[in-house]
């Protein structure tokens, strides 16, 4: 199965000075050619399928299967493409320059928020919130209390605005206590909000004083809730907000060394006490034994309780709390060595991977009894990237860090060591990496390092070499791996190999790169577009991805198909909340990005060596499927849409032309 998230679009780069004329591709006919007013500068497709185009003379949106310019914002034009971003989690996009913010649907160019309108001066928080349909955002004034707005995605009108979110909640105090209240209210001005939706009517907001339920259609304060810190009256410095998965009552609140869980409905503490760990709160996994709260390493000067540092690393504990009353599994927390980046779910176990400075150790918790099954965590090599419990033992694949090469190897759980001296190893230079890919009892790994491709058997953990080496010309190195039913395919910029599952090559395909490096920073230039349809994914899928997980025996097969279902089920009620043309778009985007690609785009030299070409590479035949002449510009503005097919390449200054792939 691809994730989707491993994949990605092509996106243009924009020169600095305007290139000159392009020559028409030969042989293709465009499907349409649209102008515009002044130089293109730059261009990129957006996660809901529609194009921007900035000329000096405006920003636009283009109808990529139309061809048509849908809006145009004069206000916006000539802006570099760096100022123009995607909004985390959602399908718009904010376009910023001095004094002004503008966030807007990049399909019909609706504008949502204008930073003009509230007289803010800066932008500090912005986030939908897809349970309503909304986008709440937070920002200062040249004078004046700060402002919280929320707006509707569909139409950009505004559904309320607020000034008394940062009001002091509690009694004032006076003398030196007055001091701090006011001190913290401006520092929690100027910070970033943390916002969950819960539910259709309540939006949770945390700020550096209070925590808030507001109701989502007027912006009212519902109730207000003091973290109950280490010291009464000081501030969490570190909040996070979480969803409570199976239980829709409540949102659980980690706050420096604690979790407390609170009710949605009046902002009532549901535990009598929260749960405490050593060290912040970095997340949490809802495990149905129990709520597994991962420890990170505070600043030594912010750690609280009795501080243990070694070799400069503050030390943690982990605990798991009770969901009924919030009480903790294990009477102590069980020591970590520094920050529990991860806890990978295999059954009723968890792989914890935890950092201490740089060095990487990984144990496994029995979740039910929070105990570790190894005595003492196991340094391994690199970062832990990959984990799974077999009869063999712990089976897991770590990436390379600068101070060791990344490796395959299985943990034996009985003896707390590793089981092989000579493990499958990576190197730490560029392309020395390991890629892997899983099939059945199979993990296939190509080794950077030796340019060899394994077979390891899951069961037993054993490893064989599958075939010689695998060298790519052009001194490059694979940089993807993928499954396809002629075999399994090695992937980098310019070269392709076909390998058969028993290590012989079926074929090798080079493409030279152009010596050009302006021209291949217009190929390189990665935007992962497909990243932002994979939140804004359909409910149907989430629900097809569940049953996945619940039939699955495969430990790693259940957790992802898991893990799809929950981002999916989200993403669902999140397409709703946005325009309709947006919604249909995306989620027809949205189902063809869960096909994996069946081809790779090449940027080469011309046969004839008269210009450069664009190849569209089959992957299973290594053959050209189709071939588009950039001309002889060394910096040809362009980019590439592998979900719909086109190629957009300007062919004179103001001039932009769409083919078909």
């Amino acid at each position: 199965m691809a994730l989707p998230l491993l994949l990605a679009l092509l996106q243009a780069a924009h020169p600095t000075t305007p290139p000159p004329p392009a020559q028409t591709p030969v042989g293709s006919v465009a499907a349409w050619t649209l102008h515009f007013n002044g130089d293109i500068r730059w261009q990129q497709i957006t996660p809901a399928g529609a194009l921007l185009v900035s000329s000096d003379g405006a920003l636009a949106g283009v109808d990529v299967e139309r061809g048509q310019i849908v809006w145009q914002k004069p206000e916006l034009g000539g802006l570099p493409v760096d100022s123009v971003r995607m909004v985390e989690g959602s399908l718009l996009m904010e376009a910023a320059k001095p004094g002004l913010s503008v966030i807007f649907d990049p399909v019909t160019g609706t504008e949502l928020f204008d930073s003009r309108r509230l007289g803010l001066t800066r932008v500090v928080t912005r986030r939908v919130l897809p349970q309503t349909g909304t986008l709440i955002v937070h920002g200062r004034r040249a004078s004046g209390p700060p402002v919280v707005a929320l707006y509707d995605l569909k139409t950009g009108n505004q559904r309320w605005v607020s000034e008394s979110l940062f009001q002091q909640s509690g009694p004032k105090k006076g003398g030196l206590g007055g001091l701090m209240q006011g001190l913290v209210r401006v520092a929690s001005e100027g910070t970033q909000l943390e916002v969950l939706q819960a539910g259709p009517d309540v939006i949770v907001v945390n700020t550096l004083t209070s925590l808030r339920g507001l109701d989502a259609h007027t912006g009212a304060t519902r109730w207000s809730a003091t973290l109950p810190t280490a010291r009464a009256g000081n501030p969490a410095k570190h909040v996070r907000l979480f969803p409570a998965i199976d239980k829709p009552d409540r949102i659980y609140v980690g706050f420096d060394d604690r979790l407390m869980a609170y009710r949605l409905a009046d902002g009532q503490a549901l535990w009598a006490k929260p749960a405490i760990i050593q060290g912040w709160v970095h997340g949490i996994v809802q495990h149905p034994a129990g709520i597994i709260i991962l420890p990170e390493s505070p600043p030594p000067d912010e750690a609280t309780g009795n501080v243990r540092i070694i070799n400069g690393v503050v030390q943690t504990g982990l605990n798991i709390a009770r969901y009924e009353d919030g009480t903790t599994l294990a009477e102590k927390p069980l020591h970590m060595r520094g920050t529990v980046t991860d806890a990978i779910i295999t059954g009723g176990s968890a792989v914890l991977a935890v950092d201490a400075e740089s060095r990487t150790f990984v144990n496994v918790l029995d979740v039910a009894t929070a105990t570790v099954r190894l005595q003492k965590d196991v340094k391994i090599k690199g970062r832990l990237d990959y984990a799974e419990l077999t009869p063999a033992g712990l089976l897991y694949i770590s990436r390379s860090d600068p101070a060791t090469n990344g490796e395959v190897n299985v943990i034996d759980l009985a003896r707390g060591e590793q089981k092989f001296k000579d493990a499958i190893e990576g190197g730490k230079a560029p392309g020395e990496g390991l890629l892997h890919v899983v099939e059945g009892s199979t993990l296939y790994v190509f080794a950077g390092r030796d340019h060899h491709l394994y077979a390891v058997n899951r069961q037993d953990g054993t490893y064989r070499a599958l075939g010689g080496e695998i060298k790519f010309q052009g001194g490059e190195d694979p940089t993807a791996i993928e499954l396809r039913p002629g075999g399994i395919v090695l992937i980098s910029s310019q070269n392709l190999a076909t390998v058969a599952r028993d290590g012989q090559i079926k074929q090798q395909v080079y493409n030279p790169a152009p010596q050009l490096p302006g021209l291949l920073r217009a190929l390189y230039r990665i935007n992962s577009v497909r990243a932002g349809l994979y939140g804004a994914a359909a409910s149907a899928y989430g629900d097809a991805f569940a049953q996945a997980s619940r039939n699955a025996t495969d430990t790693t097969a259940k957790r992802i198909t898991s893990q799809l279902a929950t981002a999916y089920s989200q993403g669902g009620v999140q397409l709703s909340g946005y325009s309709q043309q947006a919604g249909a778009l995306a989620s027809k985007r949205f189902k063809a990005s869960l096909a994996t690609p069946s081809s790779v785009f090449v940027l080469t030299r011309s046969p004839d060596g008269n210009g450069n070409v664009l190849l569209q590479i089959d992957k299973d035949t290594g053959q050209p499927r189709s071939r588009v002449d950039l001309g002889k510009q060394r910096e040809p503005v362009y980019a590439v849409d592998d979900i719909s097919g086109m190629l957009f390449l300007q062919t004179t200054s103001g001039t932009l032309a769409g083919y078909r792939l």
